[in-house]
């Protein structure tokens, strides 16, 4: 794992209430730190993450290639490579994959057709969340209309974000990047 993040942070930055924790399945076809992490520590919910597993659904959890029958219920053809990645869920504007092989976490732009690398693994993910909540506090303490502000901030979560790992803003296509964009604007609603 590439950050060492600990439940209680997690809980404390978002609420109990606002974490899924996926099942820890021992015949699950998914990288084994990665099945831990998601087990032990979960994924937050938040109003730029959306967990898409129902932990209300009564149904047994199983890892089935999610992607690809989402693109086949689209009518398009899964991009070469990603058949066999997970559905972890929605950011922003963009499906959040996992590759169950290796646990590497990739988006998928709405209406696209490609993926883009989005984290090293979900630990990572994880820990821009975090850093996303902790600067969205800052942020509601700054005046209207401080774009100097903003773009402090924006500065701050970026370092923190990239000292744990590069990938998020490894390219402008990427989400984070867009996300960014838009909070140095003061576009964060």
């Amino acid at each position: 794992m590439v950050s060492d993040i600990q439940p209680e942070e997690v809980r404390s930055v978002f609420g109990i209430s606002n974490i899924t924790y996926f099942p820890l399945e021992s015949d699950a076809h998914i990288h084994r730190e990665t099945a831990r992490f998601l087990s032990a520590i979960g994924l937050p919910s938040t109003s730029f993450f959306t967990v898409t597993l129902d932990p209300e659904d009564q149904s047994p959890f199983e890892f089935t290639p999610s992607l690809r029958l989402a693109f086949e219920e689209d009518g398009v053809a899964c991009p070469p490579g990603s058949e066999r990645w997970e559905i972890l869920g929605q950011f922003v504007y963009a499906d959040v994959a996992l590759d169950p092989e290796d646990g590497r976490v990739y988006s998928f732009p709405e209406g696209e057709g490609f993926y883009v690398p989005m984290h090293a693994d979900v630990s990572s993910l994880v820990h821009a969340l975090i850093t996303l909540e902790e600067g969205r506090r800052r942020y509601t303490r700054l005046p209207d209309r401080d774009l100097s502000g903003y773009s402090d901030i924006t500065d701050w979560m970026r370092k923190r974000i990239t000292a744990v790992d590069e990938t998020p803003f490894a390219g402008a296509d990427g989400e984070w990047s867009k996300v960014f964009e838009e909070i140095a604007l003061g576009m964060w609603g």
